[in-house]
Formats: structure tokens, C-alpha cells, sequence
């Protein structure tokens, strides 16, 4: 909301500015008609002068407009190319046994089938790529876990087994009690790359018990700026040699 109030202030300082500069050029012209000077060039009269200027500023105001069209066109294009490269996933918290499949993990410690835990969920239901994922996870307590996906193809679901899914699992409880179970998780970053190298940043917060995204970075190195960019990439570790989390394959 925030980014978009700036984006919508930056527009109207531009359109005040063009604004601006056109009246002080109009109060100009009509002051400067009785200058000596427009007689130096001779013997036009002010109807003259003020159809020259006139279509002077009319072949400006086209130029302008049309440079605006067509940076408006680009950018419209750039943005549905790299919006059709967008995956559309779900991030949910899921309170049952593990399946079968990847389970990716920030422990050695054992865990698999047949016992109840809270855990995370990925399915990309796009046929889009998704690529050097990386999710930061934060708990009630201050603790964080980061989790690093090399890709998640289309149609793909993965499960994710932070620290204390580890410690769920060992747990002998009945079902009672871990129905009773607090969900430990604030908040949720989740980065990633398309297939068009656009980075993505997707905020999540646990609301209610449920993960709920909240807010989303997009940004292309092309025409980011530097701060946002370097900022981005910050967080992210992009600078770092991308490292895969350790991975379990759940097999029965």
C-alpha cells in the first residue's frame, strides 16, 4: 500500500511539474509580446507570434505524448511478460502425517511416516517454474529457520520440516494434546525467481492459526534501483553460493 502511494505521489509531482513549467512558459510569451526583442526578427505581428509559439508547444505536447504512449505500451508489455512467468502457489500449514514425496529439513534428526506433526506445504499449481527458493521462517520465540529450495516445478508439491516439526515428532502425545498445539510461527518470507529472472519477495503472517500473505516485492534487475535491488538480494543471500537445504525422499 505504501509503494503504491509513492508510485501515485511521484506521477502527480511529474504531472505538476509539466504543468508548472508550461504556465511560467505562457506567462512569459504573453509579458515577453511587447519585448523590443520580438521586433528583432523581424516584423511579425503578435498574431504571428503567438500562432508560432503556438505551434511550437502543440509539437512539443505531441512529442511528449507520444513518448508517453509508447514508454506506457513498453512497460505494459514488459509487465505481461513477466507476469505470465509469475507461479501461482499456495503456502499452508499442515497438521497431519507427513506424505510420501520430498521433505525438505534443517535437521538430521529422524523423522517420516505414520505420526502426526505440524508442518509446511508448497504446491505450485502453475505450470511455472519456480527457482532458488528460499523461505525464512520465524517463530514466537525468535527463532529463525531458512529453508532452500533449488526449484519447484510446475505442478509440484513439496513439504518443509522447520526445527520445531523436528520437535513435534518426537513427542509422545495423543491426539488430544496435539490438536491443543500452538502454532509457533510469526511470520513467513518466501524469495524466489521466475523463469524471466524477475526476483520475488511474498510476505506471510500467521493470523488465526492460518499463513495469510500479506504483502509481495517484485523486482527485475533491469530497471530496479540500486538500493531496492541490493536490499533485495540482502535478504535473499543472492550474493552467496545458492546451498540446497538437506532433503528426505518419503518412501513407504
Amino acid at each position: 500500500m505504501v509503494k503504491k502511494f509513492k508510485i501515485m505521489l511521484k506521477g502527480i509531482s511529474i504531472v505538476l511539474l509539466i504543468m508548472s513549467i508550461v504556465l511560467l512558459i505562457m506567462i512569459i510569451i504573453n509579458f515577453g509580446m511587447d519585448w523590443c526583442i520580438f521586433d528583432k526578427f523581424g516584423n511579425g505581428s503578435d498574431d504571428g507570434w503567438l500562432g508560432f509559439w503556438g505551434g511550437f508547444l502543440g509539437a512539443i505536447f505531441a512529442v511528449v505524448g507520444v513518448w508517453w504512449q509508447t514508454n506506457k505500451t513498453i512497460t505494459n508489455e514488459k509487465e505481461l511478460m513477466f507476469s505470465n512467468a509469475r507461479p501461482f502457489f499456495n503456502l499452508t500449514v499442515e497438521r497431519d502425517t507427513l506424505n510420501l514425496g520430498k521433505l525438505y529439513v534443517t535437521s538430521d534428526e529422524k523423522i517420516g511416516l505414520g505420526r502426526k506433526v505440524i508442518y509446511l506445504k508448497i504446491d505450485n499449481f502453475s505450470n511455472k517454474l519456480m527457482m532458488k527458493v528460499v523461505l525464512k521462517i520465524y517463530t514466537k520465540d525468535g527463532q529463525t529457520d531458512k529453508i532452500s529450495i533449488g526449484r519447484i516445478e510446475g505442478g509440484e508439491s513439496i513439504q518443509i520440516a522447520p526445527s520445531w516439526t523436528h520437535d513435534i515428532y518426537k513427542m509422545s502425545i495423543t491426539d488430544s494434546e496435539f490438536n491443543e498445539l500452538d502454532l509457533k510461527i510469526k511470520e513467513i518470507c518466501v524469495y524466489f525467481t521466475t523463469e524471466k529472472g524477475e526476483r520475488l519477495k511474498l510476505y506471510f503472517q500467521n493470523i488465526n492459526g492460518n499463513i495469510e500473505n500479506i504483502d509481495s516485492e517484485k523486482i527485475v534487475e533491469s530497471n530496479a534501483t540500486k538500493n531496492n535491488l541490493n536490499k533485495l538480494n540482502e535478504e535473499y543471500s543472492n550474493n552467496e553460493v545458492f546451498k540446497e537445504s538437506k532433503m528426505k525422499l518419503l518412501k513407504k
